[in-house]
């Protein structure tokens, strides 16, 4: 998640412990040294606040994977899949509000997000090209 600026810039260096239970997402700051935490180092997020939009992705992610399609399609899914990470990017930030204001930094944390909520392996696997254009990015 970090590349760059820090996640978290008023913070000092930590570790990230993240989970979920059935209504919040569970965001907990240990001090990289010590090892210890302190109340006000845990944010929760309701699940309810970011629902819809990790559905949304999750529904583009599994759109892209699923059977033949024409490219034109695969590319208007793939920009609506880009418009949506973006926009949960931006609900993350406003949530979180100390989370680092880099647009990139909220991808990041919205994927951890998708990926803390989502079972991915059932969202099948994008289609190759997809893949080798992203790594020229």
């Amino acid at each position: 998640m970090v590349s760059g600026d820090p996640p978290w810039p008023s913070r000092e260096p930590c570790t990230l412990i993240a989970g979920h239970d059935d209504r919040h997402l569970h965001f907990v700051f240990t001090a990289s040294f010590t090892g210890s935490s302190r109340a006000d180092d845990a944010l929760a997020v309701a699940r309810a606040d970011i629902a819809p939009l990790v559905s949304e992705y999750a529904d583009l992610i599994k759109k892209l994977s699923g059977g033949e399609l024409h490219a034109d399609h695969i590319a208007a899914l793939d920009m609506a899949k880009r418009v949506v990470h973006d926009a949960g990017a931006r609900r993350i930030g406003a949530l979180l509000p100390d989370l680092s204001p880099s647009l990139d930094t909220r991808r990041r944390f919205f994927s951890l997000v998708v990926s803390l909520t989502v079972d991915t392996t059932q969202l099948g696997s994008l289609p190759a090209h997809l893949r080798d254009a992203r790594r020229a990015w």
